[in-house]
């Protein structure tokens, strides 16, 4: 007994725990691309030179988890089909996923009433829904990761409070008529398509 090794002890350590070439039976392992993490060194060694250094390693921390984004600005309750069809596309090819992001009016009027002003903003959420839903719908038959969100104030405050919200939104994408101050405040490069 005092010479005799464990049977066990002939298989090595990490393959005694499933920590082998190939993950255990049943457990799925997520592998983040070396392009998306060559992607995000990049950034953060931009973001460190230039002084940045908190944002450099939030960038680092994330390790390129999640997919990057391009976000379609509408136009009012609406958004272009030429804009959106372009979007999807776009979003289809590169892999990245895409937010319909509809704008709506900053503040209630002193005439309206709080029910009023509730009302205004509800069907506002609902009508922009409505007009995003046929390309929302596109973006499944093209397995593009698409959504729509609702804001409510100036269009580059708006872009700029999803995009932080959502991190990793690499482009903008905007019709020509939409307001100047998107391209301002965006914390990502906006694309006018005409």
């Amino acid at each position: 007994m005092s010479g005799e090794r464990p049977k066990h002890s002939r298989v090595p350590a990490a393959r005694r725990l499933g920590l082998g070439p190939r993950p255990p039976q049943g457990v799925r392992v997520d592998r983040v691309p070396l392009r998306v993490c060559l992607d995000d060194y990049a950034e953060a060694l931009t973001l460190a030179e230039s002084g940045e250094l908190l944002l450099a390693g939030k960038i680092i921390a994330r390790r390129g988890k999640g997919r990057k984004r391009i976000i379609v600005l509408g136009r009012g309750r609406s958004f272009s089909a030429r804009l959106s069809e372009y979007a999807l596309h776009l979003a289809a090819r590169l892999g990245y996923g895409l937010v319909f992001l509809s704008v709506g009016p900053a503040g209630r009027s002193e005439e309206n009433t709080p029910d009023m002003h509730r009302f205004v903003r509800e069907s506002f959420a609902f009508a922009s829904s409505e007009a995003a839903r046929p390309f929302l719908l596109k973006a499944l038959e093209l397995n593009v990761e698409a959504g729509h969100m609702v804001h409510f104030g100036e269009s580059g405050e708006a872009v700029r409070a999803v995009s932080d919200g959502l991190h990793r939104v690499e482009l903008i994408l905007s019709d020509p008529g939409n307001d100047a101050d998107v391209g301002r405040l965006a914390p990502a490069a906006v694309f006018t398509v005409s």
